[in-house]
């Protein structure tokens, strides 16, 4: 859907649940899109009345939000990313008090970076991430590896969760490694089954949806592939959920950058983790804990 030129845009720094009266603590996150910020109510919900929460909405900004509409090829980097979240939480006061950073996914990457552009006053306690994968070499990809087989399982958690419902990852057929109808296909008919789809959802509307959400993850891996990063500032707790991203037991890589990590897990997956009742108060738990 194109943007209305004629409404304002929306600020890249949104508000949930305002803390009653001068809160004495915030929580920052740092949000990537593919799923509405609106998901975070849930997080504010069960935050207490002095914890204020504030959502960075990168597709607020229009080189990062374009790119997943024109090949994946962003007019922006990572460090350039993050001064503007930095810039724009500063500019708000938003450092004034106590605060903890919270980062899912590829936001946990530009938290990460958030971090090199604050004075040592400014820095959080602790940053959350959820199941947010290091800007490390062993896990980056080249473009020719984000291909059907890969991205068709995530893709059937991001529709699952978009829409409502639950969709299981078609079994690899003996199509060849580009095929990508064929999988479509059966996740089509299994989206109509379950109500995930409207009926009348056709294959060729279905690769549409698909084509910018592979877009949108292009995008994302070309901007890590561009970005080195320092080393963290802060304690790191990395929340993984029981379906993430990738199936594997080590830290995704920030064992590399934070000398403090700690590991928990989380119910639901990639998605469902922003709004899964039990997954949310563990989030809130840890953006909580007072530990430096």
């Amino acid at each position: 859907m194109r943007p209305d030129a004629r409404r304002p845009a929306p600020p890249l720094v949104r508000a949930f649940g305002p803390a009653a009266g001068t809160p004495r603590r915030r929580v920052l996150v740092v949000h990537p899109g593919a799923l509405p910020a609106g998901h975070y109510a849930e997080l504010a919900a069960v935050l207490p009345p002095d914890a204020a929460l504030h959502v960075v909405d990168l597709e607020q900004v229009p080189e990062y939000f374009q790119a997943a509409l024109r090949g994946g090829r962003a007019g922006v980097t990572v460090p350039e990313l993050a001064r503007q979240a930095a810039d724009a939480l500063r500019a708000q006061g938003l450092f004034d008090r106590p605060w903890t950073l919270v980062g899912w996914s590829f936001g946990g990457v530009v938290g990460h970076a958030l971090t090199a552009h604050l004075a040592t006053h400014e820095l959080p306690r602790r940053a959350v991430l959820l199941d947010s994968i290091a800007p490390v070499p062993a896990y980056t990809r080249d473009d020719e590896e984000v291909g059907a087989d890969l991205v068709v399982p995530w893709f059937c958690m991001y529709l699952a969760a978009k829409r409502g419902g639950t969709l299981t990852a078609p079994v690899p057929g003996p199509a060849g490694p580009g095929d990508v109808d064929g999988p479509l296909t059966a996740v089509l008919g299994e989206a109509l089954e379950h109500g995930v789809l409207r009926p009348g959802t056709t294959l060729p509307g279905l690769r549409k949806v698909y084509d910018a959400y592979v877009d949108g993850l292009l995008r994302n891996n070309r901007l890590v592939r561009g970005f080195r990063p320092g080393p963290a500032r802060v304690p790191v707790t990395l929340l993984r959920p029981e379906r993430g991203l990738l199936d594997t037991p080590a830290p995704l890589g920030w064992e590399e950058l934070a000398g403090d990590l700690t590991v928990e897990h989380t119910p639901g997956d990639h998605y469902t983790m922003l709004r899964d009742p039990v997954a949310v108060k563990t989030t809130a738990a840890r953006v909580l804990d007072s530990r430096t």
